[in-house]
């Protein structure tokens, strides 16, 4: 008698690897870390995305349901404005840049462009995608989020997409 033919194992190898799967995602939700709202007063880092790493013209930040897009527009003499954009409302942003991993510019206020705080812009030095960094702090609702973001989105040929 082959192996295969055997009834009991055949069940036995087809439903291991669901009940498996059960199993990891039901534990997940059950004992899992559950996301919380933010609380006014505390301070959240927040993830780059991938497509800051890559020369895409974007970079997202996020954490849980906070979200920012940076995006650049390429001025005269070796400069950038940097164009923010925020899923939620912001009461102010500011942010440095990183010379290759060292030395840090005096942070400088984003400038809002609106009255509703979704998007901020500010004009800074071309940066070295491969090298530099921007470090950013976003307030909103009396709650901080910061971030440490590659500046290798910048070395595509536009930041409109």
């Amino acid at each position: 008698m082959s192996f295969w033919k055997n009834k009991h194992v055949l069940v036995a190898t087809l439903a291991a690897p669901v009940l498996a799967l059960i199993a990891y995602f039901g534990m997940g939700a059950i004992i899992g870390e559950k996301p919380k709202p933010a609380v006014a007063g505390q301070t959240y880092q927040l993830v780059e995305k991938p497509n800051c790493r890559y020369s895409s013209g974007q970079c997202g930040l996020k954490n849980v349901d906070f979200e920012l897009t940076i995006s650049f527009e390429r001025l005269v003499n070796d400069r950038l404005l940097l164009n923010l954009k925020s899923e939620n409302p912001l009461d102010g942003v500011m942010l440095a840049l990183v010379v290759n991993s060292v030395e840090e510019d005096t942070p400088q206020k984003m400038q809002p462009l609106g009255n509703d705080g979704l998007n901020w812009s500010l004009e800074i030095a071309q940066p070295d995608p491969e090298r530099d960094r921007l470090h950013l702090v976003a307030s909103a609702s009396q709650t901080l989020y910061f971030g440490d973001v590659a500046t290798r989105f910048t070395s595509s040929e536009t930041g409109d997409y």
